[in-house]
């Protein structure tokens, strides 16, 4: 597992004051907690880190559980994918803003008339396109997405790994899963929490 420059610190951190709290850890970075929150639950989702509940986090140096992480990060994330939640590029914003409450979602997939990916919309670019804006009910939600080709997508043959790492790199929740032969056809999403859920789902089956 190729570690980000922030993990590897917080390996270190781990390895010589172990057992230590996620919130001294974060102090030890001059960061603050959530910023750091993903790396450790990955670190620990791949069994790099152990958590110990009202004690800290440790680090786990046992080269059988390495093996079998190594086996979970490698698998695609082609069984673990999520429905995206698409809205059309004609949607308004208040369209938008009632999807994305109603479905419980961090960010939705703007499509074309021919079902092809066009853009992406954020939690935070609605909550900042509607703040004291009085015509959300007319204005178009595609005047405030990210448009195609500055989205970064996966395809299905991606490893967890790879897909977690872009996450982590590009600071997203979710990235939009595309047919690898056709990159304007959704097929699903991948999230932070869906990997981490996949990880304890691992270790508890």
């Amino acid at each position: 597992m190729k570690l980000t420059k922030r993990q590897n610190q917080i390996v270190d951190i781990v390895k010589k004051n172990a057992p230590i709290t996620s919130t001294q850890i974060a102090d030890k970075l001059g960061l603050s907690m959530p910023t750091i929150r993903a790396d450790l639950r990955l670190l620990t989702a791949f069994g790099t880190l152990e958590a110990k509940p009202k004690v800290g986090y440790a680090y786990n140096d046992s080269p059988e559980e390495r093996i079998s992480y190594q086996e979970l990060y490698a698998e695609p994330i082609e069984g673990i994918l999520q429905k995206p939640t698409e809205i059309r590029e004609d949607a308004t914003l208040t369209e938008a803003v009632n999807t994305l409450f109603i479905e419980d979602v961090g960010s939705l997939y703007v499509i074309g008339d021919h079902h092809e990916l066009v853009g992406l919309i954020s939690r935070k670019d609605l909550l900042r396109a509607t703040l004291n804006n009085t015509n959300a009910s007319l204005t178009l939600a595609s005047t405030v997405m990210t448009r195609m080709p500055n989205i970064f997508t996966v395809t299905p043959d991606m490893s967890v790994l790879e897909s977690g790492q872009l996450l982590l790199d590009r600071k997203v929740d979710s990235l939009p899963v595309v047919d690898k032969s056709d990159p304007t056809k959704v097929v699903g999403k991948i999230t932070k929490n869906r990997i981490f859920q996949h990880f304890i789902n691992s270790v508890q089956s």
